[in-house]
């Protein structure tokens, strides 16, 4: 009978919230003053209090995971540290390469190109001399012609 009222208790208190809080303050103001008087349920009370509490032992094992974290950390960021050292010189190497490509198609290019331009200097320099020759036998040719027409119209204005 004594269970049964447990039970029925236990579901009063889970269904009414304001009942629930009239128990527990009733709990937490007067029953410790009544359970701290019997001197068995103190020394239950501190065993339960001290079975939970941390340990110096406690504290060390966590000290050393600390540490052991703090270590792996650390050797991680060391093995990071090397990997982002080993990238940085891969890249440099490629930069490296990939300007050696560079300057070596800019010379060719260069080469190619001042051949051509050299080239075609030539044939300019060429249709310039033969230019100059065309200009000189053609001032040739007609200087006696035109030498020869203005002595015809120099005749004809002073001898009509």
């Amino acid at each position: 009978m004594n269970e049964e009222i447990g039970w029925k208790l236990l579901k009063e208190l889970q269904q009414n919230p304001k009942l629930r809080r009239e128990f527990a303050e009733i709990f937490t103001h007067e029953i410790p003053a009544i359970l701290l008087q019997d001197k068995r349920v103190r020394v239950a009370i501190l065993r339960a209090i001290v079975r939970e509490a941390a340990t110096k032992e406690d504290i060390e094992k966590v000290g050393e995971t600390i540490e052991k974290t703090r270590e792996h950390v650390e050797k991680v960021r060391q093995e990071l540290k090397q990997e982002i050292l080993r990238v940085r010189q891969e890249l440099s190497q490629e930069i490296s390469k990939i300007r050696q490509e560079l300057v070596k198609e800019i010379k060719a290019l260069d080469e190619k190109y001042t051949h051509r331009i050299e080239e075609l200097n030539q044939r300019v320099a060429k249709l310039e001399g033969q230019f100059s020759l065309f200009v000189k036998l053609f001032i040739a040719f007609n200087v006696p012609l035109l030498t020869a027409v203005i002595g015809i119209l120099l005749k004809m204005i002073f001898m009509p």
